[in-house]
């Protein structure tokens, strides 16, 4: 991975890693961002970082109908952009005025948008939102057009299954992935090939890999500070965070407990993790493996771009999710939703069929790495051919959302506050895991039942 040509747009500073405070939950919900220049040596582009192609018309004839469009800007690629500009060919008199907004920013309108009766037509969301305003009755379900186009876009059957669940409320759709990505297991080649070493598939085969390459203050892995990438461990335990039928936290029992303990236990007690560094920041074990300070990291595509950036000879090996007693990730991404009070919802659905298409996920992937939630996507040529983009159409089969069905409580916020308490106690005070989590079970169900 030498002589990585990086386009202008991903040295922009300016739209890379712009939501580093905001918890990595959330930031996985931005979805993978890297990008290719060429087939053997692709480029790549953070998970906040877009192209910066689309643009927001707000001159128009008073003849002109407005199709209004909330979008993050680090997903504003060309590709989108030649979607909007062949939609308003189509569709004379009609305009695609696209607003940009931060997360945070985006929040803050859309909810001020639903008091005051003036939503847009289409709205892009980071994750969670879907449930959260589909249950509060301020969305459009989509079954309607789903039962008359479903078949014709191949949704929901060409949709990673998982994916249509989340976003189903109350048995109807509510709104349809755009992008979806996951975290995956990245390590330093040349440590591993050293040490003589596998690319460990099972914890005790990352425990064992970890031990032999433990010494002279450089470490086996790096865990880190953010407690959303202990999902992972979970999911690989057969650990569900919420029970739907008995409405409770589901995360009182050994399952659960091991999987924390022995996240606590690489750090204290076998000591081949350091302690994460408590910046609220997430990028602490990439800033390790980049340095050569750690041999394994968990993370995702957006972590790609700084490595290579720092080191373009850097020797990353990209290698799939671990299993414990199954092989599972943690997966997250950005969905589109319609609001219940749209002006123009047809339109806005017409426009949406074709931002979904799969030629135009194929697009977006090789122009900006995106990694997308079709499984014929995963199954592409120009998918399969991008050697860091392939290992994530592989994981996101397997891939999970850890709070899809608490999230439909529309309580998850402030149990997922409780939770992020409960992994700093383990991780940075060594408060047994099986205390920590009874604790956090008890404070979580008070919450739910409140």
């Amino acid at each position: 991975m030498s002589n990585l040509d990086l386009p202008n747009s991903a040295k922009d500073s300016n739209t890379v890693h712009q939501d580093k405070r905001i918890s990595r939950r959330k930031a996985l919900q931005l979805g993978g961002a890297l990008t290719s220049a060429a087939l053997a040596a692709p480029a790549f582009l953070s998970a906040c970082g877009g192209t910066g192609s689309l643009v927001s018309d707000s001159s128009s004839s008073s003849s002109t109908k407005t199709l209004r469009v909330y979008w993050n800007p680090g997903h504003a690629y060309k590709s989108y952009q030649q979607v909007i500009d062949k939609f308003e060919q189509d569709h004379a008199g009609w305009k695609v005025k696209l607003e940009q907004y931060q997360w945070p920013d985006m929040r803050t309108k859309v909810l001020a948008n639903f008091a005051a009766g003036d939503v847009p037509d289409l709205i892009e969301e980071p994750g969670g939102w879907v449930q959260e305003f589909g249950i509060a009755g301020k969305l459009r379900s989509l079954q309607q057009y789903v039962d008359k186009d479903g078949k014709s876009i191949g949704f929901p059957d060409d949709w990673q299954e998982y994916t249509v669940q989340r976003n189903t409320v109350n048995g109807e759709v509510y709104g349809v992935q755009l992008h979806l990505t996951c975290s995956l297991l990245f390590y330093n080649k040349e440590m591993l090939q050293k040490s003589g070493k596998s690319v460990p598939t099972t914890w005790e085969e990352l425990l064992a890999t970890c031990q032999a390459l433990t010494s002279n203050g450089v470490y086996g892995c790096a865990l880190n500070q953010d407690a959303s990438y202990s999902w992972s461990w979970y999911l690989q335990n057969g650990v569900r965070e919420y029970d739907p039928a008995k409405k409770v936290i589901a995360m009182d029992n050994d399952a659960a407990y091991q999987a924390l303990q022995f996240q606590s236990d690489l750090i204290h007690k076998y000591k081949v993790a350091p302690a994460p560094v408590a910046t609220g920041s997430y990028d602490g074990p990439q800033k390790l493996l980049s340095a050569r300070k750690a041999a394994f990291i968990l993370t995702g595509p957006w972590d790609i771009k700084p490595i290579v950036t720092a080191d373009a000879n850097f020797p990353l090996g990209i290698a799939q999710a671990l299993k414990h007693k199954t092989q599972a990730t943690y997966a997250a991404g950005t969905s589109l939703m319609i609001p219940k009070d749209a002006k123009n919802p047809d339109l806005a659905w017409e426009l949406l069929k074709r931002l979904v298409a799969l030629d135009v996920e194929v697009a977006a992937t090789k122009e900006a790495g995106m990694t997308m939630p079709r499984k014929s996507w995963g199954q592409h040529p120009e998918t399969q051919k991008l050697p860091m983009i392939a290992p994530f159409a592989q994981g996101l089969q397997y891939a999970q959302f850890a709070g899809g069905e608490l999230e439909k409580t529309g309580k998850s916020g402030a149990v997922t506050d409780l939770y992020n308490k409960a992994y700093q106690d383990v991780i940075y005070k060594q408060v047994p895991a099986s205390q920590a989590l009874k604790d956090f079970v008890a404070t979580g169900n008070k919450q739910l039942s409140s």
